[in-house]
């Protein structure tokens, strides 16, 4: 059934799905019914989707504002069920108890790093971690940083390196809490798959970074 306006009900709806935090079914479901075309339920999602395309992992930890806050409903516990993977005409093949995204689903999103962007493809409510690829432009650097829980990264592609340790496709790397990582730096490009926390701490900005 399409609506002309949109109650509480429907706008939590929306934004718990923009947020990837609804549980298959219910994904479906509301995917279903903005298939079936109503209009007043796509336009609330086109909303939050705007608000959480500008969210972004890379940045410093704030609070946000306790209007976007509200609205979002579920931003504490930032995608708890599914990544969000593009909207109702996305191809993922969704069956109780799993999730597929595909590769060419979901958003490279920038960060405050120049040449580093980043897909969210999971967010777990209960252990309160992201899981997130991460691409390094030839030449490009993640500036130091420390780390607010355990974060584990493992290298699909190209060169990384912090510090003494180079890390190539295949190794793996495991940084506990309160660790801190000198600058990363990749001079061929990189690709990497991050287990981590929401945020991290940055410990100092480049050089003409404002």
């Amino acid at each position: 059934m399409s609506h002309t306006t949109v109650d509480e009900e429907q706008a939590g709806r929306a934004a718990l799905y923009a947020l990837g935090a609804l549980d298959s079914v219910e994904a479906r479901e509301f995917e279903e019914h903005l298939l079936a075309g109503c209009a007043a339920c796509a336009a609330e999602l086109r909303e939050f989707e705007k608000v959480a395309d500008d969210l972004s992992l890379a940045a410093p930890e704030a609070e946000p504002p306790a209007g976007v806050r509200a609205r979002l409903l579920a931003l504490a516990s930032e995608e708890g069920g599914a990544a969000r993977g593009g909207g109702p005409n996305l191809s993922r093949d969704i069956l109780p108890g799993f999730l597929v995204v595909r590769s060419g689903e979901g958003k490279w999103r920038p960060t405050d790093d120049a040449g580093v962007t980043f897909k969210l493809l999971f967010a777990d409510q209960e252990r309160g971690t992201v899981t997130t690829l991460v691409r390094m432009e030839p030449g490009s650097r993640i500036r130091s940083h420390r780390h607010l829980g355990v974060e584990q990264c493992l290298v699909l592609e190209g060169d990384v390196r912090s510090g003494e340790i180079a890390m190539t496709a295949g190794d793996f790397n495991c940084s506990l809490p309160g660790s801190v990582h000198e600058e990363l730096v990749s001079d061929g490009g990189a690709l990497l798959l991050l287990v981590s926390p929401e945020r991290y701490e940055p410990i100092e900005p480049h050089a003409g970074h404002l």
